[in-house]
């Protein structure tokens, strides 16, 4: 393992990939309006009961109580009745009763007819099904069956956003991580789990250990439990017992600061954390300055920083750079790679990919 003080390059590279290109949003008709790059639509005129935003579709109650979804430049009907529904980045799953459905990509299938409890990360699914007791998983468009004598009330696992983590009747971790299992080690104590997208990290009270699997393989990388840690895409930023704040990516550790941040959050690739009382982004490979006073109001989604400035205003900070978005507007919301918000009563704007539209 190899330590350094230089800074990596891994933030917001990989995250220069596809963002989100969908918004949703009720205008002041009360016409429930999709934004899909770069163009307003008018998918709904009257008021919708609820809608949820996920990267690539929008899902919502219409008026009448029929769940909607819209994708691929599509309106589907999903369900004419629906009793929960949750969305995330990549997967957006329903309840009609006991069942439990998925729809992706323009497709609704049936994961389990009888549902206990489920899980849903960015592109995975695990639940258990309390008719057939099977603890099972559903990832990149197949159902695979875990174990077949899990009891619901005492199955012990966890979710990232493309990962499960489970302990079997032998008390033997597992993980689940894109479309293989890995067989992890025995948990003889209590343990502490943290998942993310291709990464995952532990920390084993029988030993202490904090150990991190990544690319096929898990590493100890401190002898002591950290005093914290957090997971996100093939990342893991932590403080060490000795309040060291650093960062795991590519198979290396990398100090970020030589003491424990005030706060800290991981988004994606995104590491955004306070120090004396200053704000800070990790990106492009060093720290940045955001500002010297932590904002009230902020939100991190896809490769945007967005918050309210000490002055009222709306901004942004991306690619190391502020830029103001708004001198008065009234509310705002973060989704993707979009900002969503609205000036004075009758205006929304979006802002994406550094333009900004009107409706």
């Amino acid at each position: 393992m190899r330590f350094g003080s230089v800074l990596i390059l891994l933030f917001l590279i990989a995250a220069k990939a596809a963002g989100q290109s969908l918004g949703a949003f009720t205008d002041y008709d009360k016409h429930f309006i999709i934004f899909d790059d770069g163009n307003f639509r008018d998918v709904e005129f009257q008021e919708v009961r609820s809608f949820a935003m996920g990267s690539g579709c929008v899902a919502y109650i219409d008026n009448w109580g029929s769940l909607k979804a819209y994708a691929n430049h599509i309106s589907y009907d999903v369900s004419p009745s629906v009793s929960a529904y949750t969305m995330t980045d990549n997967l957006f799953t329903f309840q009609v009763g006991s069942q439990l459905y998925v729809f992706e990509k323009g497709d609704k299938r049936l994961l389990s007819a009888y549902t206990g409890r489920f899980m849903v990360g960015d592109s995975i699914v695990a639940f258990i099904d309390t008719n057939k007791h099977y603890f099972c998983v559903y990832t990149g468009g197949h159902v695979w069956i875990l174990a077949d004598v899990i009891v619901d009330d005492g199955a012990r696992f966890w979710l990232g956003d493309n990962t499960v983590a489970y302990i079997d009747i032998h008390n033997i971790l597992r993980l689940v991580c894109g479309m293989r299992q890995y067989e992890l080690f025995n948990v003889i104590d209590d343990i502490e789990v943290g998942l993310g997208r291709n990464v995952a990290a532990f920390v084993d009270k029988s030993d202490g250990i904090f150990k991190i699997f990544y690319d096929g393989e898990l590493r100890d990388i401190e002898q002591f439990p950290p005093k914290s840690f957090k997971c996100g895409y093939e990342c893991v930023a932590f403080v060490n017992d000795v309040e060291n704040f650093r960062l795991f990516s590519n198979g290396e550790v990398y100090d970020i600061a030589g003491f424990q941040p005030d706060n800290y959050e991981l988004h994606r690739n995104l590491l955004v954390y306070s120090l004396n009382e200053q704000f800070f982004i990790f990106s492009n490979g060093e720290s940045h300055l955001v500002e010297n006073y932590i904002p009230q109001s902020y939100s991190i989604n896809g490769n945007l920083l967005t918050y309210i400035d000490q002055n009222g205003y709306l901004c942004v900070f991306e690619n190391g750079e502020k830029v103001v978005l708004s001198y008065n507007a009234n509310e705002y919301q973060s989704v993707g790679d979009l900002v969503i918000y609205n000036e004075g009563l009758n205006t929304t704007k979006i802002y994406y990919q550094g333009k900004t539209y009107k409706k």
